[in-house]
């Protein structure tokens, strides 16, 4: 692009260190309530990401593409900039960019060009209509598609591009208002992406919430649904950033090489995982994605970085910038042995949570955070289902709640969440001797 690559030229005649983000997505939203469908858009967009560097001076910011027409409306810009510079103080423990060149794979089942031309009513009514056969008496949730381009290009030469579609979908039942159930399912293409299924749970879950009643304080063995495991999963990833760690914002200082966890459990971010819809071949500045080992059989093994947070801890970029804040891109529990019904049935005195929310920390530092159970949420007797529960609260800590983990699933499911944007994949989670309160009156 002409107009890219002038903007680069004109920012690397002013500044030290310079990334620019070019990406464009066309995407489509469905909405329905009441089993109704009441919103359809499409949205095309362009952005331009710019991260620029001078004297150890610090700026990033976005440009709608379509404000930048010619060379005047860049020089406009990139003279603001500059001037921006005089007003801003120095991060002295900024140490540059990547500047080493890669070769980079493409990662398999990331792009399906039918995801474009999908026919989004058709998949939603296959939803609702499932959800509402299994119980339910009406619905709530949103389809979408999004199909994003994007271009990257550094002061050091590297430049390089993606390209990544998504297909999401989002549906609460409801048999009542304090009976539902929700699930949520997101995939780069469309192979094996059945709403119906996906709707048919969603109703299960709501017509095996009826009649619910208040629940009691006490300690519980909790079984975490994978939708309900997310946001505990998205919080455990943004703790192993670098960033997290230095701003006093992490449960995991200190810990590299210490045992934390249970040995059942297994943590990677995967920047490469196939059909992942945040997977890319590259980070920001251009190093290659992969693997990083979070928790191995309960032992802390990674920090995420970037290269200048690398840099000053004398490690290896890991490839997850984020030019400011290194960042997951992925976040997988490894799969274990246990079919969902076999990990109920060895609960003598338990929980089964299909959905949490509000999950807030008191402390981010030693991990205490509550989080409040929403949807069904299951009391499990010896081995069986009881009833339906409400008006409960799990209060704990997270490192707790990782060396209780007994059982593994071995229903992964990928998905993100309002509360969880990070992409998951985790299957039904086992956690021992957990606290649930209940509101004062």
């Amino acid at each position: 692009m002409e107009i890219f690559d002038q903007l680069m030229r004109e920012l690397k005649e002013r500044a030290d260190d310079v990334v620019l983000t070019f990406s464009s997505e066309e995407s489509t939203q469905i909405k329905f309530a009441n089993n109704v469908i009441v919103n359809t858009s499409l949205e095309e967009s362009m952005n331009v990401g710019v991260f620029v560097v001078k004297d150890k001076k610090i700026i990033v910011t976005n440009v709608r593409d379509m404000t930048l027409k010619n060379k005047g409306d860049i020089k406009k810009m990139v003279d603001k900039l500059v001037k921006y510079f005089k007003t801003i103080q120095p991060k002295e423990d900024y140490n540059g960019i990547n500047n080493k060149k890669y070769k980079y794979k493409e990662i398999q089942d990331t792009y399906d060009p039918r995801i474009k031309n999908v026919d989004g009513v058709d998949f939603v009514g296959k939803g609702i209509n499932a959800a509402m056969r299994t119980g339910a008496r009406r619905t709530n949730g949103t389809f979408e598609t999004h199909d994003v381009r994007e271009q990257v290009l550094t002061s050091e030469g590297i430049e390089y591009s993606n390209k990544n579609t998504e297909v999401y979908f989002t549906i609460r039942s409801f048999v009542d208002e304090d009976e539902s159930g929700h699930v949520d399912k997101a995939s780069c293409i469309l192979k094996d992406f059945d709403t119906e299924k996906i709707g048919k749970k969603s109703g299960e879950i709501a017509s095996d919430a009826k009649n619910p009643v208040n629940g009691k304080r006490g300690k519980y063995d909790l079984i975490f649904s994978p939708l309900a495991f997310a946001p505990i999963l998205n919080s455990i990833g943004e703790s192993a950033s670098i960033f997290s760690i230095e701003s006093g914002l992490s449960f995991f200082s200190n810990s590299l090489n210490k045992k934390l966890g249970s040995t059942k459990v297994n943590i990677y971010d995967d920047g490469r995982l196939i059909n992942g819809i945040g997977s890319t071949k590259a980070d920001h500045e251009g190093v290659p994605t992969k693997k990083i080992p979070l928790l191995e059989k309960g032992v802390f093994k990674n920090y995420l970085y970037n290269y200048s947070t690398a840099k000053k801890y004398k490690a290896q970029s890991t490839g997850n910038a984020g030019l400011i804040s290194p960042s997951p891109w992925n976040l997988i529990v490894e799969n274990g042995n246990y079919e969902l019904d076999e990990m109920i049935k060895g609960v003598k005195h338990g929980l089964y949570v299909t959905n949490i929310w509000y999950t807030r920390f008191s402390n981010y530092h030693t991990g205490d955070f509550s989080t409040i159970p929403r949807d069904g949420c299951f009391l499990i007797k010896n081995g069986k289902i009881k009833e339906s529960w409400k008006g409960i609260r799990i209060s704990e800590n997270i490192l707790h709640m990782l060396k209780n983990i007994t059982k593994v699933g071995n229903n992964s499911e990928h998905l993100r969440s309002w509360e969880a944007p990070i992409p998951i994949n985790s299957p039904s989670i086992l956690i021992k001797n957990c606290k649930v309160t209940v509101p004062t009156k």
